[in-house]
């Protein structure tokens, strides 16, 4: 062998040394990073989800009969699952008087309080709730997907892809796509 072709030889030996040594993605880091964004919902609605925040903006119907729904929720991603509590509410369902929900969780030094968990109340195929907060556990993860299992017996699908599908347990299939990307 010559010494140009023992040369690339060698460099391909390092490079695959090199791309096997890299860690795996691991599901805590896929599932924040595919939830992380602006969601654009089926029905027109919004949610947005941060490394540490859930919101969702939803109205329907008109002003004689209106559907509001406004959330902000703290968020925790576990290589288990997803943890949220919610800390504002704002709700209204058509011919019901407007109703909300308030949790301070502002500490004497102006910061947020952060959202403690339990992570020993995930388990595979279902929901827990305890102290307020709502822990949806990881029942399946492929390449392209996490199948998170919600409350009520609904599933939520999170595509790598920026596509997510929520699944109730009634049957039907609910899209959401992920319109901006936050890094």
């Amino acid at each position: 062998m010559n010494r140009f072709s023992t040369i690339i030889i060698f460099t391909i030996l390092i490079l695959f040394v090199i791309t096997c040594a890299l860690p795996p993605v691991g599901t805590k880091t896929k599932l924040t990073e595919w939830r992380k964004g602006v969601w654009l919902l089926g029905d027109g609605s919004y949610a947005i989800y941060t490394d540490t925040h859930y919101f969702v903006v939803m109205v329907s119907g008109d002003s004689a009969s209106a559907n509001i729904y406004c959330g902000a929720s703290q968020v925790r991603y576990h290589h288990k699952g997803m943890a949220r509590k919610q800390v504002i509410r704002v709700r209204q369902f058509p011919g019901s008087a407007l109703a909300f929900f308030k949790e301070n969780v502002v500490r004497p030094d102006n910061t947020e309080a952060s959202l403690e968990i339990d992570t020993s109340l995930f388990a595979p195929n279902t929901c827990n709730i305890k102290d307020g907060i709502i822990y949806d556990s990881i029942t399946e993860e492929t390449k392209d997907y996490i199948l998170l299992s919600t409350c009520n017996g609904d599933k939520e699908k999170i595509f790598s892809n920026g596509v997510s599908v929520y699944l109730p347990k009634e049957g039907g299939e609910f899209y959401s796509y992920r319109i901006e990307q936050l890094r």
